[in-house]
C-alpha cells in the first residue's frame, strides 16, 4: 500500500513538473510588456537575451543572480539579462543592475503567460525570440550558452 501511494505521489510530481513551463524550444517565447524598468535602466539590447524569474523568498534565486552578474561580466556584449519579478524588491535587485542586466517592474503577467511554478527558472531567447535553453538558473553556464547557440 505503501508502495503504490509513493509511485502515485511521484507519478504526480513528474506530470506536475512536466506540465510546469509553457515553453517549446526552438519556438518563440510569449511577448509580455514591460511597464518600467528598475531605475528606468533598461538593459542594452544584445544577440542573447536571458530572461531570469525571480522570487525573494527563493535563496537559490539570490544564488542564481549572483552567477547571472558573474555569467554577464563574462559574455559582454552578446548576452542581456531581464530579471522578472512579481514584487517591489528593488533594494534587494538594485545591486545587480548594469548596463546588461535589468529588473522588469509590473512584469507579473510573464510569470502567467511562461507557466513558471518554481524558481530560480529562466528562458535564453535569440534575437528572433525563440527559446534555446531553459530551466534552473543554477545550471545556466557559458557551456550551457555555447551549446545552445550552435
Amino acid at each position: 500500500m505503501k508502495k503504490t501511494i509513493l509511485i502515485t505521489l511521484a507519478a504526480m510530481a513528474f506530470g506536475a513538473a512536466a506540465s510546469g513551463q509553457e515553453i517549446a524550444l526552438g519556438e518563440r517565447v510569449p511577448e509580455f510588456r514591460i511597464a518600467a524598468w528598475l531605475d528606468d535602466r533598461q538593459p542594452e539590447a544584445a544577440p542573447l537575451t536571458y530572461i531570469e524569474f525571480f522570487h525573494s523568498s527563493s535563496p537559490a534565486g539570490v544564488k542564481s543572480l549572483e552567477r547571472l552578474r558573474d555569467l554577464s561580466r563574462r559574455e559582454g556584449e552578446r548576452l542581456r539579462i531581464v530579471v522578472v519579478t512579481r514584487e517591489q524588491v528593488a533594494r534587494m535587485l538594485r545591486p545587480y543592475l548594469s548596463e546588461r542586466i535589468g529588473v522588469a517592474l509590473d512584469a507579473a503577467r510573464g510569470f502567467e503567460l511562461f507557466g513558471v511554478r518554481y524558481v530560480p527558472f529562466g528562458v535564453l531567447t535569440d534575437r528572433r525570440n525563440r527559446a534555446l535553453w531553459m530551466g534552473n538558473t543554477l545550471q545556466f553556464d557559458e557551456e550551457t550558452i555555447q551549446q545552445s547557440t550552435r
